[in-house]
């Protein structure tokens, strides 16, 4: 068997100014007179575990000694889950107004330290790492003072958390949750929406579609001999010499907005020309070089400060180190040196120290200095870098600006040429016509469209009446989309609601069974702990004056049945002594049903028993201690010493702090 809590320290923390603590596997024996600092040290093993320690505020806990406003907490302990070594600090002061914060807490895995985030983090790592929370913690593994019976009509609540019956009820309720939430949609009842769009709004949205669908086809039908009409109505050759000249007119508007894109490029680059511009980049492009010149130099310099300072530091960390071994040597009063074994004298230890301090203010000035200097040189290099990034990004901006230019530029030249074609083939068609216009003239379209076969005036009415025809499609085309995409929609919905209802149906289902899961394990677990119980007690006690051990699955009570009685009794109305046997019985067969037989810690555990009883208690838990991988025993009897494998003895020492120190 190995130990779980391997050492504990406490700085500052209830009666103790400071206590060093090892723990070994087996019984662990805590003890001392009343009043003198037991309990704290296992209330400071649970606020090292958790950050809380029972029925106490943290602010409670920091030591009322003098300048004692800062409380920290160490705990190592092995994993019973799997193994690793698990270190947790905490550091924490009351502030000015009253109030505890915690300013530092760190965890650390086989000496590797591990990030967490807040106190919820850090006590998730320590709970999943020791395979117990606070509450199962506090209520199974740590019997507080008085309270060794009590497991014998535990409080239900505590108990449904203990054996893992709380989880089961909490994921039922967000199943039920989850089933209350899929019968409702958008704040309505899904079996009620899913009828409403299966009976009315879905043959709804069939019938107007069905309706618009006739009304398109007629549409079109109408377009079609519109079209026909206007064609008949209109010369071919001069049609498609009208086409060319729109097309020339629209071609010839690009250009004019491409030149003006252009030209706003420019203006908001600050250039009055493409030279320009390009001689503004230059120089920008030599700025940046010699900022860059410029940082190099100061990063250089910025090396050379981050080394001095960093020897200084180096140097005053080392003449520290010294100074704490040399105080250590004069404090103990040793004669000779441990490391070269030169004879040392007080005095001459003095005198190193006083040079070594002297050194120490000394470097501490340095280093002070060279601080200051490398902040300043890292200030100036990142004004610098903030000059560099605004002139690299307005050398990118402008760059985007020259680029986006020759694009206009060629695609300018490209619709020039394009228009020049259409200019050649424009002049053809008027020659081949016999047509007496010039291709410039601005009113060409006009007066080619004068020659058109069919008059004018009811071409143009042909046209409209076509325009409006197609637009009146366009538009029936658009609701028939948007009437299709509502149906497709409503039976996309349906689809859903339905597989809502489904797992809604399924949800109450699994509801059910999480109802008679929680029914199943507590009565398999009881029944497990009920057959363990007995056979802790019959090994403990050779008495077989019970045929049984019950606990009621309602209530939790813990029930006896004695040999002779046709009924089981509360095991509360026995005597003492069999009220400790039991409850001793029923602890350990509920940690090692729950997979943690590796700590069980006592808290005064003879409270309330008289002298004459000790010793047969005494016997009770050493036979305990032999069954748990590590117990923890606070007493302030002589007992159980020759099974304790670590003693701590706990007293009151030089001005009112508790001391713990281990028996050697």
């Amino acid at each position: 068997m190995s130990a779980v809590i391997e050492a504990l320290k406490l700085r500052n923390f209830g009666g103790y100014r400071e206590a060093d603590v090892e723990f070994s596997a087996g019984l662990n024996l805590i003890r001392g007179r009343n009043s003198t600092g037991k309990s704290t040290l296992l209330d400071g093993l649970v606020f090292a575990l958790f950050g809380e320690a029972p029925d106490a505020r943290p602010k409670l806990l920091v030591s009322r000694l003098p300048e004692s406003r800062e409380m920290s907490t160490y705990v190592r302990f092995r994993s019973p889950k799997s193994g690793v070594i698990v270190e947790v600090t905490r550091r924490g002061r009351v502030d000015g107004r009253g109030a505890y914060r915690t300013e530092e807490r760190r965890l650390a895995l086989d000496g590797e330290e591990i990030e967490v985030e807040g106190d919820e983090g850090l006590r998730g790592k320590v709970t999943e790492l020791m395979g117990s929370s606070l509450r199962k913690f506090t209520n199974l593994v740590y019997v507080r003072q008085g309270k060794l019976a009590d497991i014998l009509q535990p409080p239900k609540e505590e108990m449904d958390s203990v054996i893992g019956i709380t989880l089961l009820r909490e994921l039922r309720e967000q199943v039920e949750e989850a089933r209350r939430l899929l019968e409702r949609h958008e704040g309505r009842d899904v079996a009620t929406e899913l009828e409403n769009l299966e009976r009315l709004v879905i043959p709804q949205l069939e019938k107007n579609s069905e309706q618009l669908g006739k009304d398109v086809e007629a549409l079109r039908e109408d377009v079609s001999s519109l079209e026909d009409a206007v064609r008949k109505g209109e010369s071919e050759e001069l049609a498609e010499l009208l086409k060319e000249i729109e097309e020339r007119d629209a071609i010839e508007r690009k250009v004019r907005e491409t030149r003006a894109k252009a030209e706003e490029l420019l203006k908001n680059a600050g250039a009055s020309s493409q030279g320009d511009l390009e001689r503004k980049i230059g120089e920008l492009m030599a700025e940046v070089e010699e900022l860059l010149g410029r940082r190099e130099s100061l990063e250089r310099e910025f090396e050379k400060l981050a080394g001095d300072w960093s020897n200084a530091r180096g140097e005053a960390t080392a003449i520290e180190a010294r100074i704490g071994k040399h105080e250590e040597l004069l404090g103990k009063g040793v004669s000779k040196c441990p490391t070269c074994g030169q004879e040392l004298d007080p005095e001459t230890i003095r005198g190193i120290l006083e040079g070594e301090m002297a050194r120490l203010e000394e470097l501490k000035s340095v280093e002070g200095k060279a601080k200051k200097a490398y902040d300043e040189k890292k200030l100036e290099i990142e004004r610098l870098n903030k000059r560099i990034d605004g002139a690299e990004n307005s050398v990118l901006a402008l760059r985007s600006a020259h680029k986006a230019l020759g694009e206009h530029a060629s695609n300018e030249r490209s619709l020039k040429e394009i228009a020049a074609s259409l200019e050649a083939e424009i002049t053809e068609a008027l020659g081949k016509l016999g047509l007496p216009f010039q291709p410039g003239d601005p009113d060409l379209k006009v007066k080619v469209a004068q020659q058109l076969p069919v008059r004018p005036d009811e071409l143009a009415r042909k046209k409209a009446e076509l325009s409006r025809k197609r637009g009146s499609l366009e538009e029936k085309v658009r609701i028939v989309e948007k009437v299709n995409a509502e149906l497709v929609a409503a039976r996309a919905k349906v689809e859903a609601l339905r597989r809502r209802l489904v797992s809604a149906n399924m949800a109450r289902t699994i509801a059910e069974k999480f109802d008679q899961a929680v029914e199943a394990r507590r009565r398999d677990f009881l029944k497990n702990v009920e057959r363990k119980a007995l056979e802790y007690y019959k090994e403990m006690t050779d008495q077989r004056v019970y045929a049984a051990i019950r606990i009621d699955p309602e209530e939790y009570a813990v029930l006896v049945h004695p040999k002779g009685l046709t009924e089981p009794i509360p095991a509360a109305r026995v005597g003492g002594g069999h009220q400790t046997i039991i409850a001793l019985s029923v602890r350990l067969a509920l940690l090692e049903s729950l997979g943690f037989r590796s700590l069980l810690i006592l808290d005064e555990p003879t409270y309330g028993v008289d002298s004459e009883n000790l010793p047969q208690l005494a016997s009770y838990l050493g036979e305990v201690s032999r069954k748990v991988s590590q117990t923890i025993l606070v007493t302030h009897h002589n007992i159980c010493e020759e099974e304790a494998l670590n003693i701590v003895d706990v007293r009151i020492g030089e001005g009112g702090a508790s001391k713990a120190e281990v028996e050697l």
